[in-house]
């Protein structure tokens, strides 16, 4: 019942404002009903509630047409936040006198709409609208509610396929549960938990608790002991690895063991886990906090870019929360947060957004655009580099009541989120629902893998990169974890990537993968060896492509070209050969001229169009002499038609 609150706060000040008809011409004649009246409202303005309605039925008892007691009871209850009693008194005052106070047709409809009734909201604002002498911001108001109670009976004669299903007590306490958060794996499962602490600071603390997928089951919740405090922790987004975790906390203080101390109301912070400890959480830094309101953020799955939503105060008083994004910058830090268009950010509310590990699909709730009533969830899509128009997610999974937190699986076929429905372990529990193909965001899966000494088979922690063989774009970039060695990386179907692995001291490693939609979420994996530079040292460099029974290269292998020339740079003290193979079709004299030539065009685009010296670079063809695999099938030929360059 929160939304027609924000009707009063915006336009319901009732005795000094809205109400001109506070006067000593009352439309009752009797002095005493008068005088109790007169006496409801000073008991009104202090607050005393109770009081102030006996003495609107003493008034009343005497006069019952006494259309101010109705008006004047219609705002008590609506500041006791009992709507029933509020639209009863409003129904009697209108019965008495349609005209007498036009006001009470837009409170009416509002009251109307805060139950789902829009029908007979959009009755009564237009009703409303009939008046001319009406305040302008109201008759604003009323007109863009009439655009939302009739998208509002549209969608609900319309359905869209919505059953939810409680994640069970695992997940679920007798506490409220909100705000999840999930890997690109859809592995661990993270979320907030409000619990009753007597040593925190009101007697409730939010902390995080961690749920791991056993199955297709969730385990038993856990909390978070390295990042919860006696503080709150809330909101919590986890990077598609698993390994960076940016939450919300309010509290000004620096009391635990770093630097916790925020900007302004509430500030984000940051932790990072390495092995199987999260770091201590440090403030994002100024280019992303203010003294306004930061809070519910979303970061990509890569952990490069944050989207987030940040509250102010407006000159009605009245705080505007808009969605802004903030992209990580070389030396780890955080650049300056930029508000999104208006397109998706409206003069309202945005908040609960949510990136989707596909990069380019965006989830939040807003009451700015048409929708049902209050908050609404919505869907966005970057096409181009712009976003498309929000597109409501439809009945039931919107109604007249305020709806967020919505979380939707990297597949895109699951969403999760909180509901303080019947059935339930507590206040608020976790659910989870099949989410229609209308509003689903693009297929995603992931490519998960380990990064260790090719001699000693140790992890290492090592950079990686992920280009779009199709665009030649950076797809994704991070790097594996420092003790483990362990990567996993979000990206969406049927595309073509390479993949190179690099770390100081050693060879880069390249792969070529091709990542399809799995119904069953298995990852595409692979364990990367990385090679010591050392003389005799040699990689395949898999990512270098030419056509059929040609020397030209193609414009897919810039990225491979690319990093290769990154460590030519890197390490001025090596010598490579570039050595061309082929496979078996063909004479031997064709195939050792085809592999020279294919060799000679990367050493030629290294000289010439990255600048390395032609001293450090030999060439040699060998045809189809040294095969890596049999040449009796078509993906045996492949592998064997390659490019490889060794150290000197």
């Amino acid at each position: 019942m929160k939304k027609f609150v924000r009707y009063f706060l915006a336009f319901l000040i009732f005795s000094s404002v809205a109400f001109s008809c506070y006067s000593q011409d009352y439309t009752s004649e009797d002095k005493k009903a008068v005088r109790s009246f007169n006496n409801a409202l000073n008991a009104f303005d202090g607050r005393n509630y109770e009081l102030a309605l006996a003495l609107i039925q003493e008034a009343l008892d005497r006069d019952k047409n006494f259309i101010e007691a109705h008006l004047l009871s219609f705002e008590v209850c609506t500041e006791m936040r009992d709507y029933e009693c509020a639209e009863r008194s409003l129904n009697k005052a209108l019965r008495i006198d349609e005209d007498f106070f036009p006001n009470a047709w837009f409170y009416r409809a509002a009251l109307g709409l805060n139950r789902g009734d829009y029908q007979g909201a959009k009755y009564d604002f237009e009703r409303f609208l009939t008046y001319q002498r009406t305040n302008p911001e109201m008759r604003k108001k009323a007109q863009s509610e009439i655009v939302n109670c009739e998208f509002a009976l549209r969608m609900v004669n319309r359905p869209v396929p919505f059953e939810p299903i409680n994640l069970g007590d695992k997940v679920n306490s007798p506490f409220p549960e909100y705000y999840p958060t999930i890997t690109a794996d859809a592995g661990t499962l993270i979320f907030t938990r409000l619990i009753n602490d007597p040593e925190a600071f009101r007697g409730k603390n939010e902390n995080f608790f961690r749920s791991l997928n056993d199955n297709q089951s969730w385990k038993t919740a856990v909390p978070i002991r390295e990042i919860n405090t006696s503080f709150n922790e809330g909101a919590p987004s986890i990077s598609g690895d698993g390994r960076t975790l940016i939450f919300t906390a309010c509290e000004l203080f620096d009391s635990y063991g770093g630097d916790r101390k925020g900007y302004g109301s509430c500030d984000l912070f940051i932790s990072e886990k390495v092995g199987n400890r999260w770091s201590t959480p440090v403030n994002l830094g100024p280019e992303v906090n203010t003294s306004a309101w930061e809070s519910q953020p979303s970061v990509t799955a890569d952990g490069q870019t944050l989207y987030f939503v940040r509250g102010y105060p407006t000159a009605s008083g009245n705080k505007e929360q808009d969605i802004y994004q903030a992209r990580k910058l070389e030396d780890g830090t955080w650049g300056g947060a930029i508000k999104l268009s208006y397109t998706i950010n409206t003069r309202e509310k945005e908040e609960s957004v949510q990136i989707h590990p596909d990069g380019k699909t965006l989830y939040f709730s807003s009451n700015g655009h048409v929708g049902m009533g209050g908050l609404d969830i919505y869907v966005s899509k970057m096409v181009d580099g712009e976003w498309t128009e929000p597109v409501n997610l439809g009945y039931p999974i919107n109604t007249h009541n305020d709806e967020n937190s919505l979380l939707v699986s990297p597949n895109g076929r699951i969403a999760y989120f909180a509901s303080d429905r019947e059935g339930g372990f507590g206040d608020l529990d976790l659910y989870q629902f099949e989410l229609h193909e209308v509003v689903r965001p693009n297929d995603v899966t992931y490519a998960k893998g380990l990064v260790v000494d090719a001699d000693t088979k140790k992890p290492l922690q090592a950079n990686l990169k992920l280009s779009n063989l199709s665009t030649r774009e950076l797809a994704s970039e991070l790097s594996s974890d420092k003790v483990s060695g362990e990567f996993l990386i979000a990206l969406p179907t049927g595309e073509t990537y390479g993949l190179s692995v690099d770390r100081e001291g050693y060879l880069f490693h390249s792969e070529q993968f091709v990542l399809e939609e799995s119904e069953s979420n298995e990852p595409y994996s692979l364990v990367v060896e990385l090679q010591k530079i050392e003389s005799g040292r040699s990689i395949v460099l898999r990512n270098i492509f030419f056509d059929l029974d040609k020397d030209e290269l193609k414009i897919a292998s810039l990225p491979e070209l690319n990093q290769l020339t990154d460590f030519l740079n890197a390490n001025p003290d090596v010598r490579i050969e570039i050595s061309g193979h082929t496979d078996n079709q063909g004479s031997e004299e064709y195939n050792a001229d085809l592999s020279q030539r294919r060799a000679d065009a990367v050493k030629k685009y290294l000289i010439e169009r990255s600048g390395i010296d032609s001293s450090r670079l030999e060439t040699k063809g060998y045809g189809a002499s040294q095969p890596v695999a049999t040449n009796d099938s078509e993906e045996g030929r492949a592998k064997n038609r390659r490019t490889e360059f060794s150290v000197l």
